[in-house]
C-alpha cells in the first residue's frame, strides 16, 4: 500500500508532488489533579487541594471529616495523610495537640493549610 498523497499540483505533468502525511499532534497533557488522601477513623477520605484549610476543602467537596471547634483545641478533626503534597508544616497548635503523632503524619484538619 502506498502512503503517499498527492496534490491537485502533482498532477501538472512533469511535476510530481508528494504532500507530506500530516503530523500528528502531540499527545495532550493529561493534567493529573494530585488528590489528598487521610485517614479518619479507619475511613479512606480523598480530597482535592485548594487553597485554604483542609477541613475546609473537604467539608466544601462534601467528605465527611469530623470536627467541632475549628480552632485546633479539641481534636476531633485529626486526620493521618496517607498521600498528598502542598500542605503547610504543622502549626504551634497542631505541635502541642499532637505532640509526637507529627512524624507519623498526623494533622488537624482545621489547623493544616493546602497551599
Amino acid at each position: 500500500m502506498n502512503s503517499r498523497v498527492f496534490t491537485v499540483g502533482s498532477l501538472i505533468p512533469g511535476k510530481l508532488m508528494v504532500k507530506p502525511p500530516s503530523p500528528v499532534p502531540p499527545e495532550s497533557k493529561k493534567t493529573e489533579t494530585v488528590e489528598i488522601v487521610v485517614e479518619q477513623n479507619g475511613s479512606k477520605i480523598e480530597i482535592t487541594p485548594v487553597k485554604g484549610k483542609l477541613l475546609d476543602a473537604a467539608l466544601n467537596q462534601g467528605k465527611p471529616i469530623q470536627y467541632k471547634c475549628r480552632k485546633g483545641t479539641c481534636g476531633q478533626c485529626t486526620v493521618k495523610v496517607i498521600k498528598g503534597k502542598g500542605i503547610s508544616v504543622p502549626n504551634e497548635l497542631e505541635q502541642k495537640k499532637l505532640k509526637n503523632e507529627i512524624p507519623n503524619g498526623y494533622r488537624l484538619a482545621c489547623q493544616a493549610e493546602i497551599v
